[in-house]
């Protein structure tokens, strides 16, 4: 990605409760990528409440990210055309906003990712980890697409 480039990239990550890994993304997304990328998350079906404690353990003690004032919104609250990619962090996420006649299919993508909710620390590192993966592929393919 061109550190150079006039604006951010916008992208909206989204998952099921918006609690566990949409938050991560977005918050893995603006750390990785400071000004380049301007990150976003949202749920098909939020949930109530602050994300998960451990969600919040991941993001403070790895990324440094304090999510404490998050709060869990449903994707239609967010001016869809305003980005440039949307991302569906798994298969039944992706299905279900394929299928939503508001979400610009042009700009919707779908990752693989498991939830983590209620199987451990360990597994939310997993998560994480992979979040940052499948970000470094994701932005490395947009490079090739624009050079």
């Amino acid at each position: 990605m061109n550190k150079t480039q006039a604006k951010p990239i916008k992208i909206l990550f989204v998952c099921l409760a918006n609690l566990c890994r949409s938050p991560m993304a977005e918050a893995i997304a603006r750390v990785a990528y400071g000004g380049m990328i301007q990150a976003d998350s949202a749920g098909i079906a939020p949930g109530t409440g602050p994300i998960f404690p451990e969600t919040a353990l991941i993001l403070s003690e790895f990324y440094g990210v304090n999510l404490s004032g998050h709060r869990p919104r449903h994707i239609l609250e967010f001016p869809l055309a305003n980005y440039d990619y949307i991302i569906a962090m798994d298969s039944l996420v992706f299905m279900r906003l394929s299928e939503m006649k508001e979400i610009p299919k042009d700009k919707l993508f779908g990752w693989e990712v498991p939830d983590p909710c209620g199987l451990g620390i360990e597994v939310y590192e997993r998560t994480a980890l992979q979040i940052e993966d499948d970000l470094e592929k994701f932005v490395q393919k947009i490079d090739e697409e624009h050079v």
